[in-house]
């Protein structure tokens, strides 16, 4: 018997071995779309740490990047349609647009060739990236853009294009479609609810502490119920914080800051939020910047606010940061599908609370199309690209209602 378990034993070892042998002799092969990726012998794929190297230059070459490489710096370079890859050999940190990420696996010198890691230059490109084992096979597929929100109006040679927007987003909500981008390039002004890269941010941070913060003696502590309070302090020693850091801030300002450590649970960030992606771009070209709002109006807005809308909206913000879902994947979702029927659903909910619709939408919706107005009958003849909440586009009292109401025609691109 023992002689027979030993054998298994062996055999089991053996082919095991044996199997993994022929898995590594198979050779890598990477797929763009139905479309294998053609490499001499030499150039073969290689695969460290669960991550695939490739040669640079036939990889970026079919991905319509043009190729560069210094010698001396032993750094690649790709380039194309705004977008620019600096890789550097043995430098465990690329550079996408001048800024750092961290790779996976460190481009190196193989025969010769430089090779760098696949996913990080494909998901770059806007490709997304898939593993089959059993084939040994990397797939790229273009990934498909967000569809979004986006409105037309015109008048007396003036355009506005009304693209409803999302503060805080995660990468699926890149790239955009060509529309948006299109619309964005035909325009002679960004205009935003409040430009956050406005001044400084000490200025900004003393502006938000000055209005958010209690004046009287008073704390947090005396403005909301003992259970809410004791949640706010678990929150925030779960995120290495002090459980009192936020006593002289009101609910309104403590449940933002909830919020945004929900938002970082959940994978999202505010710096490539659609405004701020559009901030990044005109800051870069150079293209002015106008205002619908200001931070200093949009924070009075919040400070204005009942007491017991505030605690609602705190109790609201410890809820998400419990909950397992998300609520902003679905608004994410409705956002990347461009789906209206969703989106008036999701801002109908806001008119639950009176207090809440009439403040946050109804009445900046009134002031907002002013101004808008303003812009569609002004004798510049200009192009203007608004990006506001999408949550003030759609119902009786959205954006695209009221323009409609003062007699534009506005149209869904």
């Amino acid at each position: 018997m023992k002689k027979i378990t030993a054998l298994l034993v062996s055999i089991a070892l053996l082919f095991t071995f044996a199997a993994s042998v022929q898995a590594e002799a198979k050779p890598v092969t990477v797929w763009i779309g139905d479309e294998q990726l053609q490499l001499e012998e030499s150039q073969q794929p290689i695969i460290e740490k669960g991550t695939t190297l490739v040669p640079a230059e036939p990889l970026l070459e079919e991905l319509d990047f043009s190729f560069s490489w210094d010698q001396q710096e032993q750094v690649v370079t790709g380039t194309k349609e705004g977008l620019n890859l600096s890789i550097q050999m043995d430098n465990p940190v690329a550079l996408v647009n001048e800024e750092e990420q961290q790779l996976l696996a460190v481009p190196r010198l193989v025969k010769g060739n430089a090779y760098i890691p696949l996913r990080f230059v494909s998901e770059a490109a806007g490709y997304e990236v898939s593993w089959s084992s059993e084939n040994r096979a990397v797939s790229l597929e273009v990934k498909e853009p967000s569809q979004g929100f986006l409105w037309k109006a015109e008048n007396a040679g003036n355009t506005v294009y009304l693209l409803g927007s999302i503060h805080v987003a995660n990468e699926a909500m890149y790239p955009l479609r060509p529309e948006i981008l299109e619309a964005y390039e035909a325009s002679d002004y960004l205009v935003v609810e409040a430009d956050i890269t406005n001044g400084n941010v000490e200025t900004n941070q003393k502006l938000v502490a000055e209005i958010s913060t209690y004046k009287d003696g008073t704390t947090l502590k005396d403005h909301v119920s003992e259970e809410a309070y004791k949640k706010v302090e678990e929150i925030l020693k779960e995120n290495g914080l002090e459980p009192n850091v936020l006593d002289s801030f009101e609910p309104w300002s403590v449940s933002s800051t909830l919020d945004y450590f929900t938002m970082l649970k959940s994978g999202y960030d505010t710096s490539i939020g659609i405004d701020a992606y559009f901030l990044k771009q005109a800051g870069e070209s150079g293209l002015p910047v106008l205002e619908l709002e200001s931070i200093e109006s949009q924070l009075q807005i919040f400070d204005n606010f009942s007491e017991d809308l505030q605690e609602e909206m705190l109790l609201t913000s410890i809820e998400s940061y419990y909950a397992e879902d998300s609520s902003l994947d679905q608004l994410t979702e409705t956002w990347v599908t461009g789906n209206e029927e969703e989106l008036l659903a999701l801002t109908s909910e806001t008119t639950m609370n009176e207090e809440l619709y009439k403040t946050l939408l109804k009445d900046r919706n009134i002031q907002m199309v002013e101004k808008i107005n303003g812009y569609l009958n002004g004798q510049e003849k200009k192009a203007y690209f608004v990006v506001v909440g999408a949550a003030h586009m759609l119902g009786e009292d959205g954006l695209v209602k009221l323009l409609e109401q003062k007699g534009f025609t506005v149209t869904r691109l």
